[in-house]
C-alpha cells in the first residue's frame, strides 16, 4: 500500500508540473511597446548605424545626413539631406541655409527664424547621423594649353584647388610649357581679368601665399615657350 501510494503521488507531481509547463509554453509573450517617432528615430529612412564617432563641431555640408525635430511640432524627428547648395527643408520655413555651419549654430538660426513668424518659443534639435561619403561637384575649371592632359576639371565641395594643383592634375607642364608665365583668368563682375604668375618658382619655393586657389569658372592657360635650355 505505501509504495502505491507513493507512485501515485509521484505521477500527481508528474502530471502538476507538465501542467505549468503546458501553460509556460503556451502563454504569449508580451508585444513590445510601439516607439513613437522622436528625435533619433528619424521618418523617411532607417536610423543609421552609427560606425564613428562624429565631430560634434564638424561643419555641416552637402550630403550629410540629419535628424531635425522641433518639440512644439510633437511629430518626432524628420530626416533631412543637406542639398547641394547647401540647403535643408524646415517646415513651415521652407530652405534654410546650414552648409558651413555646426548643428548648433545651424539650430540657433533655424529656431531664430521660426521664433520671428511661426512660434512664442520653438525647441530645435539638430542631429548629425552620416556624414556623406558623396563627393558633390562645386563647379569646373578649364586648363589648357601647354599641358599633358588639358580639359575641364571638376571641384569637389570642401577641397581647395590651387593653381599648380590643377596643373599637376593636368598631367603637369609638357616640355615646351613657359611655367614662368602661366595665365590664370577670372570673371569678375562680368569682366574677364587675366593675372600671369611664375608657377615654376611657386612650386620650386613651396610657397603656397603665392600659389592662388582656383574659383568655378576660372580658365588656365600655359602658353609655350620658344627657347628651351636643358
Amino acid at each position: 500500500m505505501p509504495s502505491s501510494r507513493v507512485r501515485c503521488a509521484s505521477f500527481a507531481a508528474i502530471l502538476w508540473a507538465a501542467q505549468l509547463t503546458g501553460r509556460s509554453q503556451g502563454m504569449v509573450a508580451p508585444r513590445a511597446v510601439p516607439v513613437t517617432p522622436g528625435f533619433g528615430a528619424p521618418t523617411g529612412y532607417p536610423q543609421p548605424e552609427r560606425m564613428q564617432v562624429i565631430d560634434p563641431d564638424k561643419k555641416l555640408s552637402a550630403g550629410d545626413q540629419l535628424t531635425l525635430l522641433i518639440e512644439e511640432d510633437k511629430e518626432g524627428g524628420l530626416a533631412r539631406v543637406v542639398t547641394a547648395t547647401g540647403d535643408v527643408d524646415v517646415p513651415p520655413l521652407g530652405r534654410v541655409r546650414v552648409a558651413g555651419k555646426t548643428t548648433t549654430e545651424a539650430s540657433a538660426e533655424i529656431k531664430r527664424r521660426l521664433e520671428a513668424d511661426y512660434y512664442y518659443h520653438a525647441t530645435v534639435r539638430l542631429n548629425i547621423d552620416r556624414v556623406s561619403p558623396i563627393s558633390v561637384r562645386a563647379g569646373t575649371v578649364t586648363i589648357s594649353g601647354q599641358v599633358r592632359a588639358p580639359g575641364p576639371q571638376e571641384m569637389i565641395a570642401g577641397e581647395e584647388v590651387t593653381l599648380s594643383v590643377a596643373i599637376q592634375k593636368s598631367g603637369n607642364f609638357t616640355e615646351w610649357a613657359d611655367q614662368k608665365k602661366v595665365k590664370l583668368t577670372r570673371q569678375v563682375s562680368g569682366t574677364a581679368e587675366t593675372s600671369v604668375y611664375n608657377v615654376e618658382k611657386i612650386i620650386r619655393d613651396g610657397d603656397s601665399s603665392a600659389d592662388p586657389k582656383l574659383k568655378d569658372g576660372d580658365r588656365v592657360f600655359v602658353d609655350k615657350t620658344w627657347f628651351r635650355i636643358k
